[in-house]
């Protein structure tokens, strides 16, 4: 597996955070998933690395959130 140069590094994480301002900014994902098919059509695979790492944060960030509002439901309605 090929190594990432400091300038391709720098460019997959200015994906990473664009993308996460955009998905924070309310943008649905299903359209950042159309743009990062649109980016491997284009075969621009730095920008894909940088929203595919954007989608799996906001998928565990997500999963994380609800596994917490289920405990604080629980701890709440005494179901522990």
């Amino acid at each position: 597996m090929k190594t990432l140069s400091d300038d391709d590094r720098y460019i997959v994480e200015l994906y990473f955070s664009n993308s996460i301002i955009e998905i924070q900014e309310g943008l649905p994902k299903y359209i950042l998933e159309e743009i990062l098919e649109y980016y491997e059509e284009q075969e621009y695979y730095l920008a894909c690395a940088g929203i595919k790492k954007a989608l799996d944060w906001y998928e565990t960030n997500t999963f994380t959130k609800t596994m917490i509002e289920i405990d604080k439901i629980k701890e709440n309605n005494k179901l522990n």
